[in-house]
């Protein structure tokens, strides 16, 4: 229970300052990066590539939680040394994809922690991008670190989201 109770903490606190009112996406990435590596003398180099466009708040909000759980499960759980968050962007298809890669530990796939533990990182990171209508995927494997990626496209119905308004699933 007291684990629950801290991620959730982790959870809101993060909502709360997640640094996308004013900022692109890549500077967004880039703030995350830093506030969830501070303290840390682990590398982490943020990078992004392609023609960036405006990503809708509630997308861009998802996918900078998904980039701040899988860095942080790298500084916490996989003994990272370099810690690799890239944004690539493709406007003629409204995609953005996020790629995590670290060189940490890396674990065989079922071994990892999961909710019947009290951990919901990697599950939660699954069920954002899920909700987005995304794909998701997470490699790794023993002594050869974890490659996260999340990769979503842009819809038109984002903007009315953003500005609080319904939005029928059948429109």
């Amino acid at each position: 229970v007291n684990h629950a109770a801290e991620e959730l903490r982790g959870s809101v606190w993060a909502l709360r300052t997640m640094p996308v009112a004013g900022k692109s996406f890549g500077e967004s990435l880039e703030a995350i990066a830093r506030q969830t590596g501070h303290g840390h003398a682990e590398h982490i180099a943020v990078r992004t590539s392609g023609a960036a466009f405006e990503v809708p708040q509630f997308v861009a909000g998802n996918l900078l939680l998904v980039a701040q759980e899988a860095i942080y499960n790298a500084l916490a759980h996989a003994d990272a040394g370099q810690i690799d968050v890239d944004a690539a962007f493709d406007a003629a298809t409204g995609m953005v994809e996020i790629t995590i890669v670290d060189d940490g530990r890396g674990f065989a796939k079922g071994s990892q922690s999961g909710p019947d533990q009290g951990h919901f990182g990697l599950i939660g990171m699954w069920e954002r991008i899920e909700r987005l209508g995304g794909e998701f995927t997470i490699a790794s494997r023993p002594g050869a670190g974890t490659t996260v990626r999340a990769k979503v496209r842009k819809h038109d119905y984002d903007s009315r989201i953003d500005a609080g308004e319904p939005v029928s699933p059948h429109a």
